[in-house]
């Protein structure tokens, strides 16, 4: 396999070239953005080239589909570099080989890893958010929970879920209540509202009126919190 180039407007198009044995040159765009050639191990460069040329308003179309696509899916990978959100603060991740380490420096979040696997490198910190995360809710837990003692609500166990449609969940015939792991994007008055609302539903188990005026009295501005929450750390990792 070799790489090559050829112009079109103003742009490099590049294109991985692999020699095999096949009759026609063939190209094809995967969904990775990379244009991979085939053809046989006879024909020229220039013929190469000049089949890549008079194909590159087609590459380029299906270039920025694929742009598009990316652009409109959460980013749940990890990369060096990558802005990552904790707490309501955006970090830059730095990921470096050695020893397995996750700290903050500054606006830097290091995760230091003996293998640069994205696979694994993805669980590690997620693992590592989970146990943040099971800090964190109960701290915030301590001081939801007594606006609503009076309410006979017994605190209820957390458990932490990394869950890709809704913040929270309880059973209110149960004792737990449900977060998302990727509440740890948010800032903590974020948070605090799933709690509260979770909470609420142990004694309104639905979505009534008196839910949410009972909500309403106890945190004022649970709408924009949550609206906040929405628009800002709905997606990505």
């Amino acid at each position: 396999m070799s790489r090559h180039t050829v112009p079109f407007e103003g742009i490099e198009i590049e294109y991985e070239l692999t020699r095999k044995n096949v009759k026609y040159i063939n190209l094809r765009v995967n969904k990775y953005g990379k244009v991979i050639v085939s053809a046989g191990k006879h024909v020229p460069f220039e013929a190469i080239d000049e089949f890549v040329s008079s194909k590159a308003f087609w590459i380029i179309t299906h270039l920025a589909e694929i742009e598009k696509i990316k652009n409109d899916m959460p980013d749940t990978s990890l990369y060096d570099g990558k802005t990552v959100y904790y707490l309501g603060r955006p970090y830059h991740l730095l990921l470096e080989r050695g020893e397995k380490n996750i700290f903050f420096e500054g606006d830097v979040l290091n995760l230091y890893y003996p293998t640069m696997k994205s696979d694994t490198l993805k669980e590690v910190y997620l693992d590592w958010l989970k146990g943040e995360a099971e800090k964190k809710f109960e701290e915030i837990m301590d001081r939801i929970y007594p606006m609503v003692e009076e309410y006979r609500i017994k605190r209820p166990q957390i458990k932490v879920r990394n869950m890709k449609s809704i913040w929270g969940s309880c059973t209110t015939t149960g004792t737990n209540i449900r977060l998302n792991l990727q509440l740890m994007k948010a800032d903590e008055a974020c948070i605090e509202q799933v709690v509260l609302h979770e909470l609420l539903h142990f004694r309104y188990p639905n979505h009534g009126k008196s839910f949410y005026d009972l909500l309403e009295q106890l945190m004022p501005d649970w709408k924009e919190r949550k609206e906040r929450l929405e628009k800002n750390f709905k997606d990505g990792i």
